[in-house]
């Protein structure tokens, strides 16, 4: 398995089709994207989107997965003569096909069958498309498509959103313009030959920041309902700031909702803290980072990233450009706080490395990371870079802290990573990269170049998520102390040295350099940088290991004392509490045998006292007298009680011969044993009621 290509799509059907098809000019696009587990290719020669199951193909043996299928999506319409980038919705029922002058949507069929494909895994799929505004772009030869983004507050998954080269932002849904929304003059400046794009106050990038809310004053109501709202408080609407930036580095806000006819614009706003040097005049991209504050990335062709977030402004602040004279643009109630710039490096030269004469220069396009927030993309003409904003973590842990001491700090820089060259030379030729697509579960990049080289790659989420809690708990002592004491962990200490400033790119083996001097000076270069950047760190840090485990040693030799000697205390303390529990067992037997005795002196103190009461002993005798009499009664009762029974089995014997024999005694003789009987109940009732009642008088 190559380490450039871990998927093998080099080897598919898909890409060698792709490959025979690729565009003649080879600048920075994407014709690539995935949506769960599908991956849509664009086939510039046929004009149909190829897509493949990718989920599937990679669970397949080696040898099948180079036949894996696809899947032909052939649009009903005929698409524009150049497509350079390809977005799926949100929820993967559409597809935006945008070129530099058309955009069409291409509707998705149903997915069914048992890998999942779309129409059972039908080969060819002739698909439902729509033209948006195709006369627009006829009689207009000069305007551009400039970008194209899903909208996120849509429920049918159908509301794109078209920024084009005259200032204007077009609203379609289901493949019907909404609303057109002004963002920029649409008029030149003075001057007959004087375009607005000589002055950079052309929109480049838009992206959508996350929902706010904002208070609507009865007054903005309409006449119809001004009586009725006049006795109201302001209401609360949800509107969607959409962050605009021109090719001057001026960003513009536009506050809209998803159905809004009437848009508010603010800006430019300010750009803090202030440089000699403006940000972004050669800006080329935008791009928002959903954070708390929202994280604001501006792009330049020089290869500077600056990061900023975007924050509410403490007074609003008015306009000052003269090229909006023409625009109703309110005063701006955001900031932007530039934290830090990121400068990155477009190719390896074979120059020297103090030589920066001829700084190379391209448009930078970025592309947001959904599994991971912390991440972007950077890739041009000259490579792929993978940028981590650290800082947003530390404003995650500031925002769920309780302290109420807590400051915000943000002291952690952003790392940029080279992950891929195309460029190692001071030639114009480009490899540029013309497709990236980012899968998830597992986590991978897909990188397709103008060469037709695929680069597939597997990517860690988060290396801070992957420690789990187990890991957590086999933290060792010693760490654990140094965490405790002033200075930091040696693991962090160790990352710390670890870092480098450069890294070193994968070099696309497609373009190579003709002269044999180049390809010395290149590989000289990489040599230079794994020295200083690799191995001297190495060496760093093995220094550090031989340090820190001859302070262990010590550490340890100073333990294995200090337990000795508590395993002798330990072992004197066990004779100790021996001892102390069993003179405890003997003191608590003589204390129980010391408690009865005096038990008992108390019972005869109390029966020889000399002053006793006459009532006390007149009681006595009457308690010793129903106790008599209670006892009489008993012995009566119980005499009662087993005549009572004698005479019931007698006279159930007798019923029994009588029943048997038909016999009846006389009536006389029934009466008197029937007063008999009754005399002795009420006798037996009479002595019960007696007994209790001299019961109750003794308190038994």
């Amino acid at each position: 398995m190559p380490l450039t290509d871990v998927l093998e799509l080099n080897k598919t059907e898909l890409f060698t089709k792709i490959r025979n098809a690729l565009p003649v000019v080879p600048q920075t696009q994407n014709l690539l994207d995935c949506k769960d587990d599908l991956l849509y290719a664009w086939n510039s020669t046929d004009s149909c989107l190829l897509v493949t199951n990718w989920r599937v193909a990679l669970l397949q043996p080696e040898p099948k997965r180079a036949k894996a299928s696809y899947q032909t999506l052939i649009p009903s319409n005929s698409v524009g003569l150049l497509v350079n980038r390809v977005v799926v919705s949100n929820e993967g029922s559409l597809v935006a096909l945008s070129g530099p002058q058309s955009v069409t949507i291409l509707e998705v069929p149903r997915r069914s069958g048992p890998d999942g494909n779309l129409m059972d895994g039908k080969p060819q799929i002739t698909c439902r498309t729509y033209n948006l505004d195709a006369l627009l772009f006829q009689n207009n030869p000069q305007l551009e498509v400039r970008q194209v983004r899903w909208h996120p507050d849509s429920v049918s998954d159908s509301t794109l959103l078209v920024l084009l080269s005259n200032n204007t932002i077009r609203v379609y849904n289901h493949a019907k313009l909404r609303h057109v929304w002004k963002v920029g003059p649409h008029t030149a400046k003075k001057g007959a030959n004087t375009s607005l794009s000589d002055f950079g106050e052309t929109s480049v990038d838009f992206d959508i920041a996350p929902a706010i809310k904002t208070c609507v004053s009865p007054s903005d109501e309409t006449t119809k309902n001004s009586t009725l709202n006049s006795t109201k408080t302001n209401k609360e609407k949800v509107e969607w700031p959409i962050v605009i930036l021109r090719e001057n580095g001026n960003v513009y806000m536009l506050l809209a909702g998803i159905d809004s006819e009437i848009t508010r614009l603010q800006g430019p706003i300010t750009i803090a803290p202030q440089t000699s040097s403006n940000y972004g005049v050669e800006s080329c991209a935008l791009l928002i980072i959903p954070s708390l504050p929202p994280t604001v990335i501006i792009a330049e062709s020089t290869g500077k990233l600056h990061h900023a977030l975007l924050l509410e402004a403490e007074t609003t602040e008015h306009s000052f450009n003269d090229a909006d004279d023409g625009l109703l643009i309110e005063p701006s109630e955001w900031t932007l706080h530039v934290t830090e710039t990121v400068e990155l490096e477009l190719g390896l030269s074979a120059s020297a490395p103090n030589d920066t004469g001829n700084a190379y220069s391209c448009p930078i396009h970025l592309k947001r990371d959904l599994i991971n927030e912390m991440r972007y993309f950077a890739y041009h003409d000259a490579g792929l870079h993978i940028i981590t904003v650290n800082f947003i973590s530390e404003l995650q842990r500031f925002l769920d802290s309780e302290a109420e001491d807590n400051q915000l700090i943000l002291s952690t820089p952003s790392c940029a990573e080279y992950i891929l060259c195309t460029k190692f030379d001071s030639s114009d030729r480009i490899n540029a990269v013309i497709g990236i697509a980012l899968m998830q579960m597992p986590s991978g990049l897909v990188l397709l170049l103008g060469s037709g080289q695929v680069i597939s790659l597997k990517l860690v989420i988060d290396a801070q998520l992957l420690m789990t809690s187990k890991q957590h708990l086999k933290m060792t002592a010693t760490d654990v102390l140094d965490q405790q004491g002033a200075g930091p962990s040696f693991v962090e200490k160790i990352k710390t040295m670890l870092l480098r400033s450069v890294s070193q790119p994968i070099l696309a083996d497609k373009l190579g350099t003709t002269s044999a001097h180049e390809r010395y000076e290149l590989l000289n270069q990489a040599m230079e940088v794994l020295r200083t950047q690799y191995l001297k760190r190495h060496e760093l840090v093995r220094a550090e290991f031989a340090k820190r485990i001859n302070c262990i040693k010590l550490q340890k030799q100073q333990q294995l004392q200090e337990i000795k000697s508590l395993e002798n205390e330990r072992e004197v303390i066990s004779e100790r509490a021996h001892k102390l529990a069993e003179r405890f067992e003997e003191i608590s037997d003589n204390q129980e045998l010391l408690v009865h005795r005096c038990q008992k002196l108390m019972q005869l103190a109390n029966a020889v006292l000399p002053n006793s009461a006459v009532a006390e002993r007149e009681f006595a005798l009457e308690v010793a007298r129903i106790n008599k009499a209670t006892n009489t009664m008993v012995a009566a009762l119980d005499t009662a009680k087993k005549t009572y029974n004698k005479q019931r089995y007698h006279i159930a014997n007798s019923q029994e011969t009588e029943t048997s024999k038909a016999y009846q005694l006389p009536e006389r003789q029934q009466r008197t044993i029937t007063e008999i009987l009754t005399q002795l109940s009420t006798e037996i009732d009479r002595q019960i009621t007696d007994v209790k009642r001299i019961n109750k008088i003794i308190g038994l």
